[in-house]
C-alpha cells in the first residue's frame, strides 16, 4: 500500500527577479517552505513525493520568448534553470522517490534539461505512475493530444499496463470548473473520466492548476485530487494511502499546522 505525498503550484522565484503578479502567491518564500516541507516528509514517510506543476512562476512574456524587462532570453533561461535546480537538489536530498510534471508557468525545455528528460511511466511501491505533460490550447483550455494522448490510451487499454495506476498531470479532469473566463478542466474531460472509470485500472488522478483545490470521487472510488496551491498560506499539501482496489485515506496538511 503506497503512501503518496502531493503538493502543487509553488510558483517559486529565487534566481529569477521579482515575484508573482498575484500577491497571494508567495513566490520568494518558496525555498524556505520547501525546507519546512522536507521536515514533514521525513515524519510522514511517504513512498513517493509528487509535484503536479507550476514549480516556478516564469513570466508569460518570457515563456513567449520576448522578455518585457529588456534583459536577454539567455539570462532568463539561466535563472530559470537555476530555480529548477533548487527543486532538483531538494528532491535528491529527500532520499524518497519523486515525480513531477511541468505546468503552464514552467519552461518545459528547462525542466527537461534539469531533470534529465525523466521517464513518463514509473513503477513505485506496487503502483504504475503515468506522468502527462499536457498543454493549454489557444483558448487556454487544456488538451491531451499527440504522444500524450497515445500514452493515455495505452495506459487504459494495453495489456502491458493492466496494473493499478496513478495519473499525474497539471490540469484537472473532474470536477468541471469555469472561473475567470477559463475552463480549468480538459477539453473532453467527461469522456476522459468515463474511460478511466471503465478501465478499472486508475486509482487516483493527481492534478494542480486551480489554486483553491478540489477533491472528487468517481465510479469505483476513483479520486480526482487537487490540493490547494502550495504557494499560498498556509502552504497546504495532501497525503494519500492507496490500496490495490482503491484509495484508503486522503489527509490534508499545511505548514502552519
Amino acid at each position: 500500500m503506497p503512501r503518496v505525498l502531493h503538493f502543487t503550484d509553488a510558483h517559486l522565484r529565487c534566481n529569477q527577479p521579482g515575484s508573482a503578479s498575484d500577491s497571494l502567491r508567495l513566490s520568494r518564500q518558496m525555498p524556505d517552505m520547501l525546507g519546512r516541507l522536507a521536515s514533514r516528509i521525513a515524519k510522514l514517510q511517504p513512498d513517493v513525493v509528487v509535484m503536479t506543476g507550476d514549480f516556478l512562476d516564469v513570466p508569460d512574456d518570457v515563456l513567449d520568448g520576448v522578455p518585457a524587462d529588456g534583459r536577454s532570453l539567455e539570462v532568463w533561461r539561466a535563472e530559470i534553470e537555476a530555480d529548477f535546480r533548487i527543486y532538483h537538489d531538494w528532491f535528491e536530498s529527500l532520499s524518497v522517490p519523486y515525480l513531477g510534471v511541468p505546468g503552464n508557468h514552467d519552461d518545459v525545455e528547462a525542466f527537461r534539461r534539469v531533470f534529465d528528460d525523466p521517464p513518463l511511466v514509473n513503477d513505485i511501491a506496487g503502483m504504475r505512475f503515468f506522468s502527462f505533460w499536457d498543454s493549454l490550447g489557444p483558448d487556454r483550455q487544456p488538451r491531451r493530444a499527440g504522444d500524450q494522448r497515445d500514452l493515455y490510451d495505452a495506459a487504459l487499454t494495453a495489456d502491458e499496463h493492466a496494473t493499478p495506476q496513478i495519473h499525474l498531470q497539471h490540469y484537472m479532469i473532474d470536477p468541471p470548473i469555469h472561473a475567470k473566463g477559463w475552463n480549468y478542466e480538459y477539453k473532453g474531460a467527461a469522456k476522459m473520466k468515463q474511460s478511466m472509470e471503465t478501465s478499472g485500472r486508475v486509482r487516483a488522478v493527481l492534478s494542480g492548476h486551480h489554486h483553491p483545490g478540489s477533491l472528487a470521487t468517481g465510479a469505483g472510488g476513483l479520486i480526482h485530487s487537487l490540493p490547494p496551491a502550495f504557494c499560498e498560506a498556509p502552504h497546504p499539501f495532501r497525503v494519500y494511502d492507496i490500496g490495490e482496489v482503491g484509495v484508503i485515506s486522503v489527509r490534508d496538511f499545511n505548514l502552519q499546522d
